[in-house]
């Protein structure tokens, strides 16, 4: 897999904190690190991505660890760095984790495109991204229009994490201006997290009427809870992803809603975004991806 390049071409970037006039080997290569290989959403993009490397002549190389660890996923991006990769892809586990590694990668003028989660940093030049707050904004007049009365459960990403305060917010605003309680409780992406906390949360409080996770399989965990407490009828279930899974969920009248994103499209653009970086072109510094409401009226389509 090999991009052709002009020899003695030299570029200039168009974004700032990159190297202008630097010259391209004939020979592309871009590293990739997304939040786990143990994730269908993140599978998706890994796989998405690597066809768009392949179709553009790119060697594409996937460091992204066997499950989410943000320490292991920052050593990946500091020996992608030191391998001297061309660009660099970063779905994070951590966005806060990378200043060090981003302020190497701006001295030696290697790109990087955030894709799924933004990470506050000057360096990182463009973000291929689910527009978080207003697919989520869709979620939660969805659960809304649903409830006459009750609280709303939110089953939350990692503190401080944008992706999981977008998707938490875009709910709790909706819920909140129709006059829901809305309980907010962290549980890192974990699906145990997920499934301990609406069983405590039911057997504690018989006013949660909707659970809202902010990813799907913590949604399929608190499906799991409630038909095991005998609560399943009685809630409006929604997640956030539209894994396979999730789907089938909908389909069996179990989970109410997801919402899909199109993470084959977030892997092309993060690709596409990233080796125009590389060449000097003019790139999005954000690439909105809308979010699609999928229920039992629609699930049909996407299954």
């Amino acid at each position: 897999m090999k991009i052709k390049a002009l020899k003695g071409m030299v570029a200039s970037v168009a974004v700032s904190a990159l190297t202008a006039g630097a010259a391209f080997a004939d020979d592309l290569r871009i590293a990739y690190t997304g939040y786990s290989t143990d994730n269908t959403f993140w599978i998706g993009v890994a796989k998405s991505a690597a066809a768009q490397a392949e179709e553009m002549g790119v060697e594409l190389i996937d460091l992204t660890a066997s499950s989410a660890d943000a320490a292991a996923q920052k050593d990946a991006v500091d020996r992608a760095i030191n391998m001297g990769v061309d660009g660099i892809i970063i779905g994070s586990v951590d966005n806060r984790a990378f200043d060090a590694s981003l302020d190497n990668a701006k001295r030696k003028g290697i790109p990087v495109v955030a894709v799924d989660t933004g990470i506050e940093h000057e360096h990182v030049a463009s973000l291929v991204q689910t527009d978080n707050l207003a697919a989520a904004s869709i979620a939660g007049s969805y659960i809304v229009d649903k409830l006459d009365s009750g609280s709303v459960l939110i089953l939350g990403g990692s503190a401080g994490h944008q992706t999981g305060n977008a998707r938490r917010d875009g709910v709790k605003n909706a819920a909140e201006a129709a006059g829901h309680e809305v309980i907010f409780q962290i549980c890192d992406w974990q699906d145990a997290c997920a499934y301990e906390t609406t069983v405590n949360f039911l057997q504690s409080n018989p006013d949660i009427k909707a659970i809202f996770s902010a990813w799907d399989p913590g949604a399929l965990a608190a499906v799991s809870a409630a038909t095991e407490l005998g609560k399943i009828d009685d809630l409006v279930i929604v997640g956030f992803d539209g894994n396979p899974a999730n789907l089938v969920s909908i389909e069996a009248g179990e989970q109410a809603a997801t919402i899909k994103q199109d993470n084959a499209r977030m892997g092309v653009e993060a690709v596409t975004n990233l080796i125009g970086l590389i060449k000097g072109e003019e790139v999005p510094s954000f690439t909105p991806i809308d979010g699609i409401l999928i229920t039992s009226d629609n699930v049909g389509e996407f299954k």
